[in-house]
């Protein structure tokens, strides 16, 4: 079957994705690739896609057979072993702990410096008695948002176990297996960098030598991941490949046969694969240097798409969850293209330089969809700094890294110069791309439909095709701009419009988007309270609403723009991931209401807008602005209030064929002045003021209106109680339907001239 494995590989994918999504599309091309192979390749091979496919479907079905918890909610004290390397960020203790055959995701808060310092002794393997809370891990609670239960799910993890009191002194360590030895020493291997040196030397080295990213500030994370720089901190084919062979030279300079040196290899490289944290592309790249180095031992030449293929099939038949691991997919998808372009494209390009920028087209044109659909965008700085960044990381970062750990427990004196020279080269990096990102090279579409999506690499595979074959593979790229061009216009020419109320916690989002995108609007940002912290406290990562929630929504929906940005008043559950936003997405205008003094967020506001030359506008009752046949009325403040929360934007407008009121924190006094201003408001969506307090929502405001839908926004058991029992009584008592973020998730409501609904991110309502 020389040359055919991709086939099964590729079947064996696609019958994947029709069991778990049961997706059509998936299904057409199963049927056409089956088709084609029936026509094309021997009867073994079609025979050996099929019940390679079915196989791999059956094992699916079983491992979801087998994926369920026996644990009881109800559990508060638990005996088991620690399965992960224990990490600590700040104030945060987290691990993996294993009770009766069964993971969970342990999270432990710190009380003191001193407890950290000793539980910073934990070593994995360990076996521990602790107290806590099991519970549900959260499931994506925003259009396209990070569903964390379905990825733990992937790992066969059902709860999160909220550590109340854990004792070293009661933990133990077992005997260890061979292979549980390993991963002590891996963690040993970790603690002796972290412990002996200095950031940011010690977190690039424990994610270049034991694939641990752990340890690298969130800054340079998200920075090295803005740029497409992000696979440079994971163990890839190209780390395994120089690995494995620097050990082969030097076996054989020490005099070594050439035999005993590849038998040597294949015995370290699985060690390998656990010391370096056994992700997806570890695996991979240990697997196929494998398979290279039995070919050369055999004396039988394996084709390189042969040896990609027999990783992608062997590893989903191991574990067919990997197919869902986003890293998994585009190790595969980079390693396949590269591998089918090295005996056509690369040698068409004769110079070393030359070369390097095909491999760095390659692998970012063949990772491009895959980018857009997790991620929405991509750097267009990307292909220049990865030409940079590629051999300066390979050739002399990964090296060095090596020497200083090899050096330092035999010339500690000598590593420290190497050290030195490293942190230097670090710090230029870091430089380098602050530098560059001042540069707007974003390019955001938005998560593309799936058949968008697969012309994407339909016409990718042609343009390759095109190039092998020297002919005319310009028109391919215009194709390909076209298919981006199609994405980025589309909502331009989408006659739909949204409102969707964002789950920030809590606190208020509303994001409303006209048809034919003629306007974007955000009524309040939400915000995360952040209380003074002792220097051990703070997190190298920490929850942002306007990072973490708003600017992924944005970006997912290919939104890089919002026309105005309407903070109904200064609370910081309702403006505070405003000016994270200012740094992120372009603001046409901040939008405050009038009152006789700003308090320290909204002056903070005005201070940011300003340096971003964002134009500041204050409104007040019987202001008013009209974009795309919608009329926006503000109907509240007056500029007279005197509290905060009655002093909060009104806004009346008609969306689809419904009348909303967006009323921000609005009290029951401002309710009443507001019937009395206006004594023929009628609405038909309700955004309930101030979170469903008692302070908020009175019977003759209810029954004035007389809405049919009332929108609530609060966090999950809010320390407030919000929404309140009696305000959702009185609301039920007149018939209103509530959503609530708390319950609900994200709420979106979509209309055209004819059409309407709601839905939810948990379900259509």
């Amino acid at each position: 079957m020389k040359g055919y494995y991709i086939y099964c590989a590729f079947s064996m994918m696609l019958a994947l994705y029709v069991y778990d999504n049961h997706s059509a599309v998936s299904l057409f091309l199963l049927i056409v690739l089956f088709i084609f192979q029936w026509l094309q390749c021997p009867r073994k091979v079609v025979i050996a896609s099929a019940l390679l496919s079915v196989l791999c479907v059956y094992l699916l079905a079983e491992a979801n057979n087998h994926n369920k918890t026996v644990l009881l909610a109800e559990s508060s004290t638990f005996t088991g072993e620690i399965s992960s390397v224990p990490h600590s960020d700040g104030d945060k203790l987290t691990f993996k702990f294993t009770v009766q055959n069964e993971e969970v995701m342990a999270f432990y808060k710190l009380k003191t410096l001193e407890e950290k310092q000793q539980l910073e002794k934990l070593t994995i393997h360990q076996v521990c008695q602790l107290a806590g809370q099991l519970t549900s891990p959260s499931s994506a609670r925003n259009l396209h948002a990070f569903d964390y239960q379905q990825y733990l799910y992937h790992q066969s993890i059902h709860w999160q176990l909220n550590v109340k009191r854990l004792d070293l002194a009661k933990c133990q360590l077992p005997t260890l297996t061979p292979l549980t030895y390993l991963t002590f020493i891996r963690q040993k291997g970790i603690n002796y960098i972290q412990q002996n040196m200095s950031d940011p030397g010690a977190g690039f080295m424990q994610a270049l030598i034991y694939g641990e990213r752990t340890g690298i500030e969130e800054e340079s994370i998200k920075r090295y991941q803005q740029f497409g720089l992000i696979h440079l901190l994971a163990i890839s084919g190209l780390h395994v490949g120089l690995l494995t062979a620097m050990c082969f030279y030097l076996l054989i300079r020490i005099g070594i046969t050439r035999e005993r040196a590849i038998t040597l290899l294949l015995l370290l490289l699985p060690v390998y694969m656990v010391l370096a944290g056994g992700s997806a592309s570890v695996v991979r790249a240990v697997f196929m240097s494998m398979v290279m180095l039995i070919s050369i031992k055999i004396q039988r030449k394996i084709l390189l798409v042969d040896s990609i293929s027999l990783a992608f099939m062997s590893m989903l038949l191991f574990k067919p969850y990997y197919l869902f691991d986003v890293g998994f997919q585009l190790s595969f998808a980079v390693s396949f293209a590269l591998i089918l372009s090295s005996q056509t494209i690369l040698p068409r390009f004769h110079s070393s330089f030359s070369q390097l920028m095909a491999v760095s087209a390659i692998a970012q044109v063949s990772s491009l969809p895959l980018l857009l659909y997790y991620f929405y965008g991509v750097s267009l700085l990307s292909l220049p700094l990865n030409m940079v960044f590629v051999p300066l990381f390979s050739l002399v970062v990964l090296p060095l890294c090596l020497l200083i750990l090899f050096v330092r427990i035999i010339l500690p004196g000598v590593s420290e110069l190497l050290e030195q020279i490293l942190h230097v080269l670090l710090l230029a990096c870091e430089k380098l791309l602050d530098f560059f990102e001042w540069i707007p090279a974003d390019f955001v579409t938005g998560k593309p439909h799936i058949l968008l999506f697969l012309g994407m690499y339909l016409c990718i595979y042609a343009l390759f095709v095109a190039v092998e074959e020297g002919k005319f593979f310009v028109r391919y790229m215009f194709l390909l701009a076209a298919l981006l061009a199609a994405q980025c216009m589309y909502p331009y020419l989408n006659p739909k419009g949204t409102v969707t109320m964002v789950d920030v916690g809590q606190g208020d989002c509303f994001i409303i988007e006209l048809p034919y995108r003629k306007g974007v609007y955000m009524i309040d940002t939400g915000g995360t309270v952040s209380f003074p912290k002792e220097p051990w406290q703070k997190r190298r990562s920490s929850f942002d609403v306007g990072e973490d929630v708003l600017v992924p929504f944005l970006h997912s929906k290919g939104m890089t723009k919002v026309d105005k940005m309407i903070i109904t008043h200064g609370d910081y559950d309702h403006a505070g991931a405003a000016q994270h936003l200012f740094s992120q997405v372009a603001v046409g205008e901040l939008v405050l209401g009038k009152k006789a003094e700003l308090n320290d967020v909204e002056t903070g506001l005005v201070i940011a807008a300003q340096k971003q030359s964002v134009p500041v506008q204050i409104v007040q009752q019987g202001d008013s602005w009209q974009e795309g046949g919608v009329l926006f009325q503000v109907i509240s403040p007056t500029g007279f209030e005197e509290t905060s929360n009655n002093g909060s934007i009104v806004i009346d407008a008609k969306l689809g064929n419904l009348r909303w009121l967006f009323t921000g924190d609005l009290e029951k006094e401002g309710e009443q002045r507001i019937l009395k201003d206006f004594p023929n408001l009628k609405a038909d969506v309700l955004k309930v003021g101030h979170h469903g307090s008692k302070t908020s929502t009175s019977e003759e405001f209810v029954q004035h209106l007389n809405p049919k839908v009332a929108l609530v926004s609060a966090g999950q058991k809010n320390r407030y109680g919000h929404p309140h029992q009696e305000i959702l009584e009185l609301l039920k008592s007149y018939g209103v339907y509530i959503y609530r973020t708390d319950e609900d998730g994200g709420v979106m409501y979509e209309f055209t001239k004819s059409q309407e609904r709601f839905r939810s991110n948990f379900h259509s309502l």
